[in-house]
């Protein structure tokens, strides 16, 4: 069963300026009720305990899965919004269970940012060395973490406009020499064959299994355990540039047996140790992948130009109305020369576009002012002009 948890805390100090891990604790009394549902009133009234020394007003909708919290829903509506928890104590003493969990509270308004969605390709994440997946025959994790990646990115607040192909963007071998002129090339294909902004693009660096040893009063427990890393790039393809690089680290409970073959498909291996494991990490990149695009402008090459109008691949699906001001940026290199080197962007002088006409993806530009020449080509550049 799912349960959902619903959190409302009022600020009685300012916020911070930056979010931060913080940490809450909360016990409850089980007196016979059942201990999921107990567990997750004491997660949430963990989470609102670190909130409140963080001094924030949230509203939070936290998924927890059988008693266990997979993910943080948390939507905006003041000043903070949770990004992460981490359980990192249960104890259940004489009938109290006392949970204490680590928060990642950022505050609201961080960065400016246009109201747009933002446009991602997800390509898939391989594994560096697929000998790793032998234990469970698990050699479709690479394409299920891609997947439940791009899944996690589209449904994430804010929601991104994710296309998820079936080509990694770069071969295993590049991991460790990873060059711009690469990177130039493929992303120059990219927005010509996607239009859209932003790549994702990573590897899993470690999937392997280990013996961890815990000594008890008899006998020393030993429990097998995996690692999962991953390593995440987000490219602005227009401008050629990574924009982000995170690596990302968890392990979990290797629960099943030593030659079993792992059904990557049943929900059961997911609500496993180690599923719940790399859905968090997942979940963790997601959320800086998603601050990244958010703090960053809105820009998105031309489709097609005539002599009056301009067509970019920007709709109602992504918050764009009619009526909407942009501005033209023009390359200050040929097409083909600027695959080659970082791209130099220029704006056109006094030259304001407004959408004349927008469907679910597309719309179409034109001059405010009807004596200004629209000089402009495909892969120029447009971004939301600055209010006045």
């Amino acid at each position: 069963m799912m349960h959902r948890v619903c959190i409302l805390l009022l600020s009685l100090f300012c916020c911070y300026a930056s979010g931060q891990w913080v940490e809450g604790q909360a016990s409850v009394a089980v007196e016979g009720a059942e201990l999921d549902e107990i567990r997750v009133m004491a997660i949430k009234n963990a989470i609102a305990d670190a909130a409140y020394k963080n001094g924030s007003f949230i509203t939070a909708e936290d998924i927890v899965l059988d008693g266990l919290l997979v993910s943080s829903k948390a939507q905006i509506r003041t000043q903070g919004r949770i990004q992460r928890v981490e359980i990192i104590d249960e104890t259940l003493t004489d009938e109290i269970l006392t949970v204490t969990v680590k928060v990642d509270i950022l505050p609201l308004f961080e960065c400016a940012s246009d109201p747009y969605m933002r446009s991602v390709v997800v390509t898939q994440f391989q594994l560096l060395k697929p000998a790793q997946a032998r234990q469970g025959n698990i050699f479709e994790f690479g394409r299920q973490v891609t997947s439940r990646m791009a899944q996690q990115l589209g449904d994430h607040q804010p929601a991104a406009d994710t296309l998820l192909i079936n080509q990694a963007f770069m071969p295993a071998s590049a991991f460790h020499n990873i060059e711009h002129d690469q990177i130039a090339a493929k992303a120059s294909v990219m927005v010509k064959e996607y239009h859209r902004q932003y790549v994702l693009f990573g590897f899993i660096r470690d999937i392997s299994l280990f013996e961890q040893v815990k000594e008890g009063l008899l006998d020393d427990d030993i429990s097998l355990r995996r690692n999962f890393t991953l390593e995440v790039y987000l490219l602005d393809a227009l401008q050629q540039d990574i924009v982000m690089q995170n690596s990302y680290h968890g392990e979990g409970d290797w629960t099943f047996d030593y030659n079993e073959t792992v059904d990557l498909n049943n929900s059961l291996f997911w609500r496993s140790d180690f599923g719940r494991v790399v859905l968090n990490t997942i979940n963790s990149a997601v959320l800086d992948v998603s601050n990244t695009m958010t703090c960053l402008p809105t820009m998105l090459p031309v489709v097609s130009v005539s002599p009056t109008q301009l067509s970019v691949a920007l709709g109602t699906k992504h918050g764009v109305r009619q009526g909407d001001l942009f501005e033209l940026y023009r390359s200050a290199l040929p097409l083909m020369e600027a695959q080659l080197h970082y791209p130099q962007w220029y704006k056109q002088p006094a030259l304001i576009l407004e959408v004349e006409h927008v469907s679910n993806r597309s719309a179409r530009l034109r001059s405010v002012d009807p004596n200004a020449p629209l000089l402009a080509a495909p892969y120029d550049l447009i971004s939301p002009a600055p209010l006045l």
